[in-house]
């Protein structure tokens, strides 16, 4: 049975969770404080006063600075536990799948006491296997004068001639001295466009056979609400309760025309994409109770459904007479639910934890496509794997220790053993069952409490994207990927040593080495003709990975700070069409921000860097700074296609924001100055890649989009 939920239903579970926060959270009774005391450990630790310089408005703005450190927001792996990322609120993992970076935006600044940072050395917390993270420590008895905070702001994109705008409200109630309820709302409002212009050859000889012209018009408008209830209703007991709805109206408008190469007509095409429903819902809550003696437990639920109903139509003329309309109508459901319970035991030198995790997630597809030619019947078009309902039960049961041999030596180890069963309906039948042991083991030795060296190795095993076991169709790029039920997780051995050093305030370095080896590695495969994401066999993954910062007193800038994250990889697989060595070439990594700073997220490209650099004014109450992000092209190999992307120009993004004017931050900024354009080279073999004969090739020059577009504009932000 599909599983489709009204908006209207969804509404009103919400806002009866939100009535059962305020209920319990006005019932609760004096309890003591909720501010962690400093940390005992080795921790670093970062007062509120030391992001002063940074006019920081939320707990975001201030991780953003924390010396040698970078905000993860999590891997999307199986279960709860592995998708944390590096971020813990008053000593907690964060209940939620919500990006970190989000949920810090929601944290007033004024609200933080301190943010530690800590090794994965410190057995007081919960680090789970990081090298590093950090503890934002917020203060129940933040001043209710100074609990709101707002961003507005607005910015014009190249290209589309239009003002999309963002607002953000946040706004924390203390409610009891025990309790507080913190709520956000926010509006991004994307009014983007892009050019596409691509030359078309034939043959190796790339001789022209035409071009094309395509425009691009989307227009994203989002609308996210959350609540967060964080309640102690005794000594020994604390809650948290999360809340989230995001309901979201994308359309996306195009036009594309092609021409021969005496610029004669040859086809135009008219396309409409509408999402009539795109939402999502989650609602995430633990309960822990400590025990005394050092021991606790804990209970965390998770619940999230999302929909999308999405119709595209197609006006296809090709000249001189043939007129053509497609449509495509794709409907899918989907969900989680996770219950976990921990076992938490803190001897003298070990900490304890065993625990067990259940889930079920599901996702309902159907996809319907048609042709008409003009005059003619409504023709149904058949593709394989269009109807899919995947389903998959999962039980996990973990044991881990975190072993404090000395003050300079700290072991962990720990087990997970997983069993799942995943059963896809519709127009493909299949079930089939997974078992994986997951051991991982590290050691951390600490030379001073500024320098340590970190050692891992663990077996990993990636999320599944139900998404790849139904089909889908791109009308204007004329490109058709198969569903797959047969696809299998990727699975992974991973060796990784880290070096971490703090030599100043404002100065650290962290250098890491890694080297990866992948199973049944995650890429696209031939199924009976077409190109289907699947497993190709064994593969592997080394690299390096730089990250640091350090303020610019020896050349005169005294106010002055760099910070730079780079990465250097090398993955090798036997491709399955050619039998040759080659790169990983999928899954395709987005790059974003974080923060308002561009962030690193190299995924399996050979490399990519980030370096951001800020000088602050104090005599203007201003501050001013570069960031430049660069990554390195990247290939996808298809049965009888290869896609080669590259970007010559690096991405380089300019702000000034000044406190000048009371009591508001002022930022100012211009993105991609260079006007960073993605080039993509299709090339089309004949009979497939084996042959190594060249049938036709594309190039594309994409302006437009997230990353090949300059931006200006503005953001006022402040609180009340």
């Amino acid at each position: 049975m599909k599983v489709r939920e009204p908006v209207s239903g969804a509404s009103h579970r919400a806002l009866s969770l939100a009535v059962l926060m305020l209920g319990l959270a006005s019932a609760a009774q004096a309890a003591p404080s909720l501010t962690p005391p400093a940390p005992a450990s080795a921790a670093t630790t970062f007062q509120a006063a030391f992001f002063t310089p940074y006019n920081p408005v939320t707990a975001a703005d201030m991780v953003g600075r924390v010396p040698g450190f970078e905000l993860r927001d999590g891997d999307d792996r199986r279960g709860f536990g592995a998708t944390a990322g590096n971020l813990l609120i008053n000593g907690e993992r964060p209940s939620t799948k919500t990006l970190s970076s989000d949920l810090l935006k929601r944290i007033p600044a004024s609200s933080v006491v301190r943010i530690d940072l800590l090794s994965g050395s410190d057995a007081s917390v919960d680090v789970r296997g990081q090298s590093q993270m950090v503890n934002v420590i917020v203060s129940q008895a933040a001043r209710q004068d100074a609990s709101t905070t707002y961003t507005v702001g607005a910015r014009h994109i190249q290209y589309s001639n239009r003002i999309g705008w963002v607002a953000q409200l946040s706004r924390t109630f203390t409610l009891a001295p025990n309790a507080t309820l913190a709520v956000d709302f926010q509006s991004p409002n994307l009014l983007g466009r892009g050019v596409v212009q691509e030359r078309l050859t034939n043959g190796a000889a790339a001789i022209p056979t035409g071009s094309r012209l395509q425009l691009q018009k989307p227009q994203n408008i989002g609308l996210t609400s959350s609540a967060n209830l964080r309640w102690r209703p005794g000594p020994s007991d604390s809650v948290n309760l999360s809340l989230q709805v995001a309901p979201t109206w994308n359309d996306l408008e195009i036009v594309q025309a092609e021409v021969s190469p005496t610029n004669a007509p040859r086809q135009l095409l008219l396309g409409q994409t509408d999402y009539d429903r795109n939402y999502t819902v989650e609602f995430g809550g633990d309960w822990e109770h400590r025990l005394g003696s050092g021991a606790s437990i804990k209970l965390i639920t998770l619940v999230s459904n999302s929909s999308v109903d999405q119709h595209d139509r197609f006006e296809i003329q090709t000249f001189p007479s043939s007129f053509l309309t497609r449509t495509q109508d794709r409907s899918t459901r989907g969900g989680e639910r996770i219950v976990r319970g921990q076992f938490k035991w803190q001897a003298a030198a070990h900490a304890l934890e065993v625990g067990a995790e259940g889930a079920f997630n599901y996702r309902d597809t159907t996809l319907d496509i048609t042709n008409q030619l003009r005059g003619g019947p409504v023709v149904p078009v058949a593709l394989a794997v269009s109807d899919a309902r995947v389903e998959e039960t999962r039980g996990e049961v973990f044991a881990s220790d975190i072993w404090t041999v000395n003050p300079r030596l700290t072991l962990e180890a720990g087990l997970n053993v997983e069993v799942s069963r995943i059963t896809q309906t519709g127009d493909q039948q299949k079930e089939r069952s997974f078992q994986f042991v997951k051991p991982r083991v590290s050691a951390v030795y600490a030379f001073n409490p500024k320098s340590s060296l970190r050692f891992s190795l663990q077996r990993d095993v990636a999320q599944l994207d139900f998404a790849e076991f139904s089909s889908a169709i791109d009308f204007v790029n004329t490109s058709t990927i198969q569903g797959n039920p047969n696809l299998a997780p990727e699975k992974a051995w991973k060796a990784r040593i880290e070096w971490e050093r703090q030599f100043a305030a404002r100065k650290a370095m962290t250098v890491a080495v890694f080297a990866d080896k992948v199973q049944d590695v995650h890429d696209l495969v031939d199924i009976g003709g077409f190109d289907a994401y699947g497993n190709i066999g064994d593969g592997t993954r080394i690299g390096i990975e730089l990250r640091g910062s350090t303020p610019l007193t020896a050349i005169g800038l005294p106010n002055a700070e760099l910070r730079f994250n780079g990465l250097y990889q090398r993955t090798r697989v036997t491709d399955p069409i050619t039998g040759e060595d080659r790169a990983f070439s999928i899954p395709l990594e987005r790059q974003g921000t974080a923060a308002g700073a561009p962030v690193l997220n190299a995924g399996n490209k050979p490399w990519a860097y980030v370096i951001n650099f800020r000088d602050n004014l104090p005599t203007l109450s201003s501050a001013w700074g570069v960031s430049l992000v660069q990554w390195a092209g990247r290939e996808e190999y298809r049965r009888a296609e290869l896609y080669e992307y590259d970007r010559a120009k690096p991405r380089l993004d300019l702000f000034f924001e000044t406190t000048a004017v009371k009591p508001v931050t002022i930022r100012i900024f211009a993105n991609n100055l260079l006007g960073a354009s993605e080039e993509r080279t299709r090339t089309f073999f004949k009979g497939s890649r084996a042959s190594g004969v060249v049938d036709r090739t594309e190039l594309r020059l994409f302006k437009g989009g997230p990353e090949g577009s300059r931006a200006l504009g503005f953001q006022v932000s402040g609180r009340f």
